[in-house]
């Protein structure tokens, strides 16, 4: 990718808006541009921590492996999304999780090292980054209430509420993000769950599935099933 184009992303970027622009040439100078396959790996658990990554195109998966090799999802970027980028501030030195490519997919990688540097020299950027911080914690904090408290029910029928293109809407057509499996992994289930209840929202004539697109004949309804 041109250089042009890397100053133009960092500029706009919410990470890096409020970097005087010198700032934003010298790190968009040392930033890199990585083109990935389908289940191509970006990094490992437990690999070195150099860079912090924003997805420019596609998507990636960020997930663990337990000793019995069951793939748990842990969460999804999709375009314009960041992942990484808390574990400089952390002294983190290992990935904690693993990162592959769900699709053709294309990353930038931004050097820690660099970064921390002009946020240190740039102490006013540095407040505005922790805000936004606080605003991605307070978003895990509520994912993981929806995960602990609500029951396998009421987490598939609001996810798929919340992929409505108007959530005022009766109807509309949806289309999973992801494979059903990695959804479920994702929601806290087994695979088998989600497709007894995908299959008990079309008996009651909530939605009809045809393969990733998925019609909704009553959008309110589905965010009550399970309550």
């Amino acid at each position: 990718m041109p250089e042009s184009r890397l100053q133009s992303i960092v500029a706009e970027h919410f990470l890096f808006s409020s970097l005087p622009e010198k700032s934003q040439e010298s790190l968009s100078h040392h930033c890199r541009t990585i083109k990935l396959k389908n289940d191509e790996t970006l990094f490992h658990q437990g690999g070195d921590v150099h860079n912090f990554y924003i997805v420019l195109a596609g998507s990636i998966k960020l997930f663990r492996v337990s000793p019995d090799g069951q793939t748990k999802v842990i969460e999804v970027i999709r375009t314009g999304g960041t992942f990484a980028e808390a574990l400089m501030f952390m002294e983190q030195v290992r990935y904690p999780l693993n990162a592959s490519a769900m699709g053709a997919t294309e990353v930038m990688a931004i050097p820690n090292n660099l970064y921390k540097e002009i946020l240190l020299a740039e102490p006013q950027c540095g407040l505005k980054l922790m805000g936004n911080m606080a605003t991605k914690l307070h978003r895990r904090i509520n994912e993981i209430e929806i995960l602990t408290l609500q029951n396998t029910r009421h987490r598939l029928g609001n996810y798929l509420f919340g992929l409505a293109p108007d959530p005022a809407a009766k109807q509309c057509v949806v289309q999973l993000p992801m494979a059903k499996q990695l959804i479920a992994s994702q929601l806290g289930m087994q695979p088998e769950t989600f497709s007894r209840l995908m299959k008990e929202m079309k008996t009651q004539g909530l939605i009809d599935v045809n393969g990733a697109e998925i019609n909704v004949f009553d959008l309110q309804k589905l965010r009550e099933f399970g309550h």
